[in-house]
């Protein structure tokens, strides 16, 4: 029984992730054959939050049977760089797409959590009414906590001429115990999903 309350006290006290995720196809490119190949670039100047944005989202598309690579390994941050350096980058990968996902917002949410008191189940309660003996066991909560947010913008585009096929957005939220490379790296996963969801790859 004391396993069971401490298990649901992890539980009030740990991480409440979420993701919303949208997507939009453009005209053009609906119905059309599924891409195969893209090079992905996380557009922050954090080096942590860009490595989990091109890592997360490579490894998504490459289970979902897509080539992609990491602009990151192609331009690398300790070489010199620029526009040029990433579309020479580009263009000796010989892929068909750039996916591009750019961080728009970061916030840190302050939320409260209220006490929850739970009774032990190994003393009786003594008291009267509404007011708990002096056994009342765990308290939880009755404390203030942080949780990150953000939000990420994503446009995959014509490796050659930068058309856009597809633009979407997910905007994350975090528990206590998660941070902003946490974010990226699931935002990351959850707009590959999108995609194939949207029958883009």
């Amino acid at each position: 029984m004391r396993a069971l309350i401490l298990a649901l006290t992890a539980l009030l006290l740990g991480p409440c992730a979420q993701t919303q995720v949208a997507g939009y196809v453009d005209p053009a490119y609906r119905g059309g054959a599924p891409i195969r190949s893209i090079v992905v670039v996380a557009e922050t100047p954090r080096l942590g939050e860009r490595e989990a944005l091109e890592s997360a989202a490579v490894a998504e598309l490459a289970a979902r049977g897509v080539q992609a690579r990491r602009m990151i390994d192609l331009a690398p941050p300790t070489r010199p760089g620029g526009p040029a350096a990433e579309t020479a980058a580009i263009r000796a990968a010989g892929v068909r797409a750039v996916l591009r996902i750019a961080v728009d917002q970061r916030a840190t949410v302050a939320r409260y959590l209220p006490p929850t008191y739970v009774g032990d189940p190994f003393f009786p309660y003594y008291g009267y009414g509404p007011y708990p003996g002096p056994f009342a066991g765990l308290t939880t909560g009755g404390r203030w906590i942080e949780e990150p947010t953000a939000r990420y913008d994503a446009t995959l585009q014509e490796a050659g001429g930068g058309t856009a096929i597809w633009k979407g957005e997910a905007v994350a939220r975090g528990g206590s115990n998660s941070n902003f490379t946490d974010l990226a790296a699931r935002a990351a996963r959850d707009l590959i999903s999108r995609l194939q969801q949207d029958k883009v790859i």
